[in-house]
């Protein structure tokens, strides 16, 4: 791809479709103290499709967080770095005062979704991209669930910036990073490297297992990976070690066989691949906290 010559462009008139909601600062003042605001808040937020020319630079950086989301073509962007793209199915996360500079590209310019953000909340998903790149892939299905959330802040704003509105836009906003940081099958956030290897057809194979007994050497040959090299992406990736972690999902799974089956606890034992009823129990009281026999008994819903 050819950058093309692009730094001394600059779009005056917007874009054909653009939506484009600027909170004036008054109202962000009012609002920065409110409990529902003070942790995440949208300052700017808006999209521009096919933005051809589309060019942005700030030397100094924002004073908010800048998220961008492309849905169609491609543009670039330069941290300091080194310039690199961003393209369709892509998502890039400039933390507040970071200086950059950004465009679209002129062959096949970028769509993009875009949104200014400020507070605690917002500073943590800035730490979440891998550095220095602040650069993730996007799996289809969460681009699309990404989109709709866009689409919810805009038409929340288009009512005007009352507080109700506000207060809207700031929970929906978080649901759309929480869809991207934490839903995303195409990233981790455990994982501080552009090298991201998804674990979710293994995570698939064990809730299919769940009724067998699946060793770790079974885990990582599904994973096509060595045990060691399996294991600690394992943990990086779910927090957990592969076989407890396989046991949680076990136990889950009792938890709702419990709670809307008749079987017995020695059945639900051998429904999950446990032919020894009080090994079952222990492991159950274990990662659970209560016996079988005591969270059948407990009060649900």
């Amino acid at each position: 791809m050819s950058y093309g010559s692009t730094s001394s462009i600059r779009l005056r008139d917007g874009f054909r479709g653009q939506i484009l909601y600027v909170i004036p600062p008054p109202v962000l003042e009012r609002s920065a103290s409110h409990p529902l605001l003070h942790s995440l808040m949208p300052t700017d937020i808006g999209w521009y499709p096919h933005a051809r020319h589309h060019y942005c630079e700030r030397v100094r950086g924002a004073s908010e967080h800048i998220l961008i989301v492309c849905t169609r073509g491609w543009g670039w962007y330069d941290l300091g770095e080194g310039k690199q793209t961003l393209e369709n199915g892509q998502a890039l996360l400039i933390p507040a005062n970071t200086a950059h500079v950004y465009g679209a590209s002129q062959a096949d310019p970028w769509s993009i979704h875009w949104a200014h953000f400020v507070g605690l909340e917002g500073d943590y998903f800035s730490c979440l991209p891998p550095a220095p790149s602040q650069k993730l892939d996007i799996a289809p299905s969460s681009l699309e669930i990404i989109q709709q959330q866009f689409q919810l802040c805009y038409d929340a704003l288009r009512d005007g910036f009352v507080l109700q509105r506000l207060i809207y836009s700031a929970k929906v906003l978080h649901n759309l990073l929480a869809e991207l940081f934490f839903n995303n099958r195409a990233f981790s956030p455990t994982m501080r490297t552009s090298r991201f290897r998804s674990l979710e057809p293994t995570l698939a194979f064990l809730y299919e297992n769940l009724h067998q007994s699946v060793s770790l050497a079974e885990m990582a040959r599904h994973a096509e990976l060595s045990e060691s090299h399996f294991s600690r992406l394992f943990k990086e990736q779910t927090g957990h070690s592969p076989i407890d972690y396989f046991i949680y999902l076990k136990m889950q799974h009792a938890c709702s066989m419990l709670t809307l089956t008749q079987l017995t606890i020695k059945e639900i034992s051998e429904a999950m691949g446990y032919n020894d009823a009080y090994y079952f129990s222990r492991l159950f009281k274990k990662f659970i906290g209560i016996s079988p026999r005591e969270y059948r008994r407990s009060p649900k819903g």
